[in-house]
């Protein structure tokens, strides 16, 4: 049997040294980055507790209290919750917002899907133009908006009634006759709206590989067939964003219902957010408003956990 010499010894010994040294190095580099990460991300926990965290925590507390601006608050407890919720118009509001989302939420969703479709075959250049140009009513302020729409529909001289005088139908009352007022507030969110959706949906179909499409047209699939078993199901996660952004949106429609209706004819178009605003200009105290907007937030989180958790099913069962 042959022992290593003293000289192969001394230098297995040097290059485990090394081998020490140099993870020691790595490790202290690795600490190193790390504060500096935690560093970086300072600024930003600051930002978010000031404009966040600090905000909800402060709401949460007067949602419990008798807060106004004339009196010291008290607290107490779960009063303004049970007022909200015993509330006839808040509960008229909630479904209307509803109503709202059953209206606006289908209507965008198959009607952006259709048309990123066939922005996807147009050349590059009309292409880009059609996106900046269904763009543009996204970035306009949901006043304006409101505004604009409020004279299409006005009963005398409005666009949409003369538009109909030309073809000898009588003026509507668009906004004031409560069978058409929900519709006529619908109508400018989907068009303010449509063009994020398009977009969205158009990311969606392009990342979805070509390949995918050319091997499913050599083995004969119809386009139908290419789109229910290619597009939808490699777009789910798409249409997971694209519709709890939409019943989000929906349900806190505020500047449009403001400018057109106003949450008239007899409430027939109140929405939560304007129920709410009305009453804290109507009265002082702030625990029903913060209450109130606590319960839609709790609703919304609670219908997002619900989605979530039937697409965590879905790709278990998968």
């Amino acid at each position: 049997m042959n022992l290593p010499s003293g000289n192969e010894v001394t230098d297995v010994n040097d290059a485990t040294a090394r081998k020490g040294l140099s993870s020691q190095k790595l490790l202290s580099r690795s600490r190193q980055d790390a504060k500096t990460a935690y560093a970086m991300l300072v600024p930003t926990f600051i930002l978010l507790t000031l404009f966040a965290l600090l905000p909800l925590g402060m709401s949460l507390f007067k949602s419990f209290t008798d807060f106004s601006f004339y009196k010291t608050p008290e607290f107490i407890g779960f009063h303004n919750y049970r007022i909200v919720l015993a509330d006839p118009f808040f509960r008229k509001a909630v479904l209307v917002a509803f109503k709202l989302v059953f209206l606006i939420v289908p209507v965008q969703f198959v009607a952006a899907f259709l048309f990123a479709h066939l922005i996807k075959e147009m050349s590059t250049r009309i292409g880009a133009f059609v996106k900046t140009t269904i763009y543009i009513p996204l970035v306009i302020s949901g006043i304006v908006v409101g505004a604009v729409f409020s004279f299409i529909y006005n009963y005398q001289g409005g666009i949409l009634n003369s538009l109909l005088n030309v073809f000898g139908i009588e003026n509507q009352a668009w906004i004031a006759d409560s069978t058409y007022a929900l519709y006529s507030v619908a109508a400018p969110a989907i068009w303010q709206g449509f063009g994020y959706v398009t977009l969205m949906m158009l990311a969606g179909l392009l990342d979805i590989p070509k390949d995918y499409y050319e091997a499913a047209k050599m083995d004969g699939a119809s386009a139908f067939r290419r789109m229910v078993y290619i597009t939808i199901p490699n777009m789910k996660n798409v249409f997971i964003f694209i519709f709890i952004s939409g019943v989000t949106g929906a349900l806190s429609l505020y500047e449009i219902v403001l400018m057109i209706t106003n949450g008239g004819p007899g409430g027939e178009t109140l929405t939560p957010v304007l129920h709410l605003v009305n009453h804290f200009n109507n009265d002082p105290t702030m625990g029903y408003t913060v209450a109130g907007a606590i319960i839609m937030a709790i609703i919304l989180g609670s219908f997002s956990a619900v989605i979530f958790r039937i697409v965590q099913s879905d790709k278990a069962i998968d």
